[in-house]
C-alpha cells in the first residue's frame, strides 16, 4: 500500500491511526508489524506507506501500539569507489558544537566524528536500527547505559558518548580500521581475526568511514 498526499504535519498521526485502524481490521497490514512508515519527499509531499523505505530514505514509522519512532536504512552504493554512501551531501556544520567539545574532550579527530554518524544515521538523531540502536552514533541499550546516556536520542549526549568509546576503541587497537571495525562487529571479532574481520558488512563500515572521513577534512581545510 503507498500513498501520496500533501499533509499539514498536524493532520498526519491523524490520518496514521484512522489508517492502522482500517488496514489492520482489513487484515491488509501484517497483525504482528502493524507499521506505516512516513516519508517527507522533495517539495513537502508526504508518502505513507506499509513498505520499508528504499535504502538511502528516512522516515517516521508509526504502528497500532507506538506512535512513532525513527527509521533508517542503509544506503546506496558509489560505484565510482565501490563505497557505499548514506548519502552524497555531506554535513559539515551539523552538531558542530557538541562534535568538536567531544573530540577534543576524548583527543580525536572531529571529522571522523562527522563520518562515523554519516553511516550509522545519516545525521538522523532519532535512528533506530532493527537491531535496537539509537540516534545519531548508534548507541545499543547496553553500551548507552555502560558510558552512562541517559537518553540516546538527545544529540549532545549521544555524541559525547560515541565519541567515548570511539576513543576507547582507538587506544585499545591503535589504528583507526580495527577500531571501526570494533564499533562495527564489536570486540570478539577484531581480536578473533587479530584485525578487520572477513565480515563484508564490517568491511564495508570500514570502508564507508574512512572514505567519509576523507571528503569532511577536505570540508573543514577549504
Amino acid at each position: 500500500m503507498v500513498a501520496r498526499m500533501s499533509y499539514s504535519p498536524r493532520w498526519v498521526q491523524a490520518f496514521i491511526t484512522a489508517t492502522l485502524v482500517v488496514a489492520c481490521s482489513a487484515g491488509s497490514v501484517n497483525a504482528a508489524d502493524g507499521k506505516i512508515f512516513v516519508v517527507q519527499e522533495p517539495g513537502g509531499v508526504i508518502r505513507f506507506t506499509t513498505k520499508p523505505p528504499a535504502g538511502g530514505e528516512q522516515a517516521k514509522v508509526f504502528t497500532a501500539r507506538a506512535e512513532g519512532f525513527s527509521y533508517y536504512k542503509a544506503g546506496f552504493k558509489d560505484s565510482r569507489r565501490g563505497v557505499r554512501l548514506e548519502s552524497r551531501r555531506l554535513y559539515p556544520d551539523l552538531y558542530e558544537r557538541a562534535i568538536h567539545d567531544a573530540a577534543r574532550q576524548h583527543k580525536i579527530d572531529p571529522n571522523l566524528i562527522k563520518a562515523v554518524i554519516h553511516v550509522e544515521s545519516n545525521f538522523n538523531p532519532r535512528a533506530v536500527s532493527r537491531k535496537g540502536a539509537k540516534g545519531l552514533m548508534q548507541l545499543m541499550p547496553g553500551t548507552a547505559r555502560m558510558l552512562g546516556v541517559r537518553n540516546a536520542f538527545v544529540p549532545e549526549w549521544n555524541i559525547a558518548g560515541g565519541a567515548r568509546y570511539l576513543a576507547t576503541l582507538l587506544r585499545r587497537y591503535g589504528n583507526e580500521s580495527h577500531a571501526l571495525a570494533a564499533y562495527n562487529a564489536g570486540d570478539v571479532p577484531v581480536q578473533r581475526y587479530n584485525g578487520i574481520p572477513p565480515f563484508s558488512e564490517t568491511r564495508e563500515y570500514v570502508k564507508r568511514v574512512l572514505h567519509l572521513k576523507k571528503q569532511y577534512t577536505a570540508v573543514a581545510h577549504g
